[in-house]
């Protein structure tokens, strides 16, 4: 099967803990564009937060974002797909569930982050990725005005799980709950996925989905490999990501991604 549209998530697959791409991923990509093939990137991060990697890969086309929410065509500004949250979600019982939470949360609305506290968990997080995060004088009021893109929560491991059934039984069917890292769990649109995502993509560069590759490595990206023509799980992805792909990429010490790519791709990676 020939591929003509390569989608990778970011963070924990082109990027590791040292937030940097390696120089060998970025030559082959920039080398694989010039020799036709289209690539994206599909993330939950916000515009602002990516685009030194899009710029990095040299990645022209629309971007998929804050996992699935929003697919934005970087050069003309130009949103192929643009989702919400309910206005008013989170100033309701949502806001009663996570104000007693030991959690911290982060809100992202009009490609802004803004956070309760600058405590060092959201340092963190605004370090890793580049961000500045606005601190939310008064919440009640905050929250319940214009719509929100999606929350992140941040908190220990054991306590996610928690925190997600309580805030499942309060949003239901308004909105989704996804875990996208060990220490994140989402609040998103209920049709924000990035399967939904790269369906919206594919057909805006009328690429089939059968000739779709899609590479990742968390709960977030399950819809997106079951979407693409192959789906790539990373070999450190939890077993339910890995038995959704196609393929399990290699590790580091086999060349991994490049690796894979020079043998699913030969026209554009070797």
């Amino acid at each position: 099967m020939a591929y003509d549209l390569l989608v990778c998530d970011l963070d924990g697959t082109l990027i590791d803990d040292s937030m940097t791409l390696a120089p060998p991923l970025v030559a082959a990509f920039r080398r694989a564009g010039e020799r036709g093939l289209r690539v994206s990137l599909a993330t939950g991060r916000m515009p602002a937060a990516t685009e030194r990697y899009r710029t990095e890969l040299g990645i022209e086309g629309p971007l998929i974002l804050y996992n699935g929410a929003l697919v934005r065509d970087p050069r003309s500004g130009r949103d192929l797909l643009s989702l919400a949250l309910p206005p008013g979600i989170l100033a309701s019982r949502v806001y009663e569930v996570f104000a007693h939470a030991p959690v911290d949360p982060l809100f992202f609305r009009d490609d802004r982050l803004h956070c309760l506290a600058l405590t060092m968990p959201v340092r963190r997080f605004c370090e890793e990725e580049g961000l500045s995060a606005h601190v939310i004088a008064d919440p009640h009021p905050f929250l319940g005005q214009g719509t929100f893109v999606k929350t992140v929560f941040i908190g220990h491991p054991d306590t996610l799980p928690v925190l997600r059934r309580e805030l499942e039984r309060v949003v239901g069917d308004r909105a989704r709950l996804v875990r996208t890292r060990g220490d994140y769990l989402e609040l998103l649109p209920a049709g924000a996925s990035k399967g939904g995502a790269l369906r919206e993509l594919a057909a805006h560069l009328a690429v089939p989905l059968d000739r779709v590759i899609a590479v990742g490595d968390e709960e977030n990206d399950v819809e997106m490999l079951r979407a693409a023509g192959l789906g790539v799980a990373m070999p450190h992805a939890p077993e339910a990501v890995r038995a959704a792909a196609d393929r399990v990429a290699p590790p580091a010490s086999e060349r991994g991604l490049l690796a894979l790519f020079r043998e699913l791709l030969p026209k554009h990676f070797v």
